[in-house]
């Protein structure tokens, strides 16, 4: 076998991620499926080269592939969009953990030691964790309301725990580096040091959290979804399409499989983006070390 023979069988993963996502943004570009109650659970068939409908007409007689379509890309963005809040915050924490000194306690004659504000967040986040992240996700939906941002804010906040104990661990472990203690010796601040030698470690973790926890964000968010806290009033996300049909699966299969069948790809080609970018996370670090 070839040398490109390998290369090009060691990239069809990757081509199939930027592929797939590339052919539903395609069948996006005609617009959204429009109600042709006429078509209403019309199953799949193909009379010709023009009229045939791969996957059948959904109970409104709306085209099930443009459908899914519209879902997959308003789960997966909430996901992504979902995920970087999440980063965005735990960035913040992780600030606030290095620069924030809280003053020395006196209280009832009993000393406290000052402490840097990584003790208490490393501590808040802890007990952030104990809250079951799905039901800390529902609360706070049917609390604000229904929505796309909604979405978004409901999986930054139930996921930032977790991003913000893995940073402060890491935080820890770059703080002890030989460079930083000379940074500190030779007078450097900390928003010299955080700058100047953190923010480069920080950023390439930051890029590997996003993968590392994706998977599970798209399946949250279907989950939300499929529970009843919907991503939107007009596109309906994968969730909900399976939500709203799922009484139909022994009668009209078409409207429920193929849904299903399209959140396991999507959650499969996370996957396979978390793969990759772990292994190179991985050799990163090896050479740093």
């Amino acid at each position: 076998m070839s040398f490109k023979a390998v290369k090009l069988k060691d990239n069809i993963p990757i081509i199939f991620v930027i592929a797939f996502p590339a052919v539903l943004g395609i069948f996006m570009l005609f617009g959204r499926p429009q109600i042709h109650p006429q078509l209403a659970y019309q199953k799949p068939y193909i009379h010709g080269i023009t009229d045939f409908s791969l996957f059948g007409y959904s109970p409104l007689g709306e085209d099930m592939l443009g459908l899914m379509a519209w879902g997959y890309w308003q789960t997966v963005l909430v996901a992504v969009f979902g995920r970087g809040l999440a980063l965005l915050l735990s960035f913040l924490g992780l600030f606030i953990a290095w620069t924030f000194v809280l003053p020395r306690l006196s209280i009832f004659k009993f000393q406290f030691k000052s402490h840097f504000g990584f003790f208490w967040m490393s501590r808040f986040s802890e007990a952030f964790m104990t809250i079951p992240s799905l039901l800390l996700a529902l609360s706070l939906g049917y609390l604000i309301g229904e929505g796309f941002y909604t979405m978004i804010i409901v999986i930054g906040v139930s996921e930032w725990a977790f991003n913000q104990k893995w940073l402060l661990g890491r935080l820890n472990e770059y703080k002890r580096f030989p460079f930083i203690e000379a940074s500190k010796a030779m007078g450097g601040g900390k928003l010299h040091i955080y700058g100047r030698h953190f923010l480069s470690f920080i950023l390439s973790d930051l890029f590997f959290l996003f993968f590392l926890y994706l998977p599970g964000s798209l399946l949250t968010v279907t989950a939300l979804e499929f529970l009843g806290l919907s991503s939107g009033s007009e596109i309906a996300g994968l969730g909900s399409i399976i939500a709203l049909n799922k009484d139909l699966i022994f009668f009209y299969p078409h409207v429920i499989l193929p849904p299903s069948a399209l959140i396991i790809i999507t959650v499969f080609i996370s996957l396979v983006l978390k793969n990759k970018f772990m292994t190179k996370f991985t050799d990163l670090n090896k050479v740093r070390a």
